[in-house]
Protein backbone atom coordinates (compact mmCIF):
# COMPACT_ATOMS: atom_id res chain seq x y z
CA UNK A 1 0.00 0.00 0.00
CA UNK A 2 1.51 2.96 -0.92
CA UNK A 3 1.34 6.13 0.75
CA UNK A 4 2.53 9.06 -1.35
CA UNK A 5 2.63 12.51 -0.25
CA UNK A 6 -0.08 15.03 -0.80
CA UNK A 7 0.98 17.31 -4.25
CA UNK A 8 2.70 20.57 -2.74
CA UNK A 9 0.82 23.88 -4.45
CA UNK A 10 3.89 26.26 -4.12
CA UNK A 11 1.98 29.48 -4.92
CA UNK A 12 -0.51 28.72 -2.47
CA UNK A 13 2.50 28.09 0.19
CA UNK A 14 4.33 31.39 -1.02
CA UNK A 15 1.23 33.49 -0.63
CA UNK A 16 0.02 31.97 3.52
CA UNK A 17 3.71 33.09 3.93
CA UNK A 18 3.26 36.39 2.01
CA UNK A 19 6.59 36.13 0.59
CA UNK A 20 7.12 37.19 -3.25
CA UNK A 21 8.37 35.49 -5.44
CA UNK A 22 12.10 36.15 -4.80
CA UNK A 23 12.09 35.95 -1.43
CA UNK A 24 10.50 32.63 -1.48
CA UNK A 25 12.47 30.63 -4.19
CA UNK A 26 15.90 32.01 -2.89
CA UNK A 27 15.94 30.03 0.52
CA UNK A 28 16.03 26.81 -1.66
CA UNK A 29 18.24 27.73 -3.88
CA UNK A 30 15.55 28.13 -7.10
CA UNK A 31 15.64 31.16 -9.29
CA UNK A 32 12.47 33.75 -8.86
CA UNK A 33 11.90 32.66 -12.93
CA UNK A 34 12.47 29.02 -12.35
CA UNK A 35 9.72 29.24 -9.27
CA UNK A 36 7.38 31.27 -11.42
CA UNK A 37 7.26 27.81 -14.29
CA UNK A 38 7.08 25.86 -11.28
CA UNK A 39 3.86 27.96 -9.70
CA UNK A 40 2.86 28.10 -13.21
CA UNK A 41 1.87 23.83 -13.15
CA UNK A 42 5.40 23.13 -14.44
CA UNK A 43 6.74 19.66 -12.76
CA UNK A 44 8.98 19.93 -9.82
CA UNK A 45 11.88 17.45 -9.56
CA UNK A 46 11.34 15.67 -5.97
CA UNK A 47 14.31 17.35 -4.85
CA UNK A 48 13.09 20.48 -5.15
CA UNK A 49 9.63 19.68 -3.92
CA UNK A 50 11.48 18.54 -0.54
CA UNK A 51 13.35 21.27 -0.51
CA UNK A 52 10.26 23.33 -0.46
CA UNK A 53 8.62 21.12 2.39
CA UNK A 54 11.88 21.64 4.65
CA UNK A 55 11.60 24.86 4.06
CA UNK A 56 8.40 26.62 3.83
CA UNK A 57 6.24 23.89 5.41
CA UNK A 58 8.13 22.23 8.22
CA UNK A 59 10.51 26.03 8.71
CA UNK A 60 13.40 24.82 9.22
CA UNK A 61 16.34 27.25 7.94
CA UNK A 62 18.86 24.83 5.94
CA UNK A 63 21.91 27.32 6.74
CA UNK A 64 21.42 26.36 10.60
CA UNK A 65 21.96 22.56 10.13
CA UNK A 66 25.54 21.46 9.90
CA UNK A 67 27.18 17.74 9.36
CA UNK A 68 27.37 17.24 13.03
CA UNK A 69 24.01 17.89 13.61
CA UNK A 70 23.31 15.13 11.58
CA UNK A 71 25.53 12.37 12.94
CA UNK A 72 24.38 13.81 16.22
CA UNK A 73 20.50 13.10 15.34
CA UNK A 74 21.97 9.43 13.51
CA UNK A 75 23.36 8.16 16.83
CA UNK A 76 20.47 9.07 19.19
CA UNK A 77 17.77 7.61 16.91
CA UNK A 78 20.22 4.24 16.42
CA UNK A 79 21.28 4.05 19.63
CA UNK A 80 19.33 5.74 22.35
CA UNK A 81 15.93 5.45 20.60
CA UNK A 82 13.83 6.09 23.93
CA UNK A 83 15.65 9.20 24.64
CA UNK A 84 15.76 9.94 21.03
CA UNK A 85 11.36 10.07 21.16
CA UNK A 86 11.64 11.35 24.75
CA UNK A 87 13.10 14.59 22.76
CA UNK A 88 10.82 14.73 19.88
CA UNK A 89 7.48 14.61 22.34
CA UNK A 90 9.47 17.55 24.36
CA UNK A 91 9.97 19.68 21.43
CA UNK A 92 7.01 19.26 19.74
CA UNK A 93 5.31 19.97 23.01
CA UNK A 94 7.26 23.20 22.65
CA UNK A 95 6.55 24.06 19.40
CA UNK A 96 2.40 23.70 20.13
Amino acid sequence: MSMDKPTLDPRSIRKQLGLNQQEFWSRIGVTQSGGSRYESGRAMPKPVQELLRVVHIEGIDLASITRADITLLDHLRAREPALYQQLQDQARAIKG
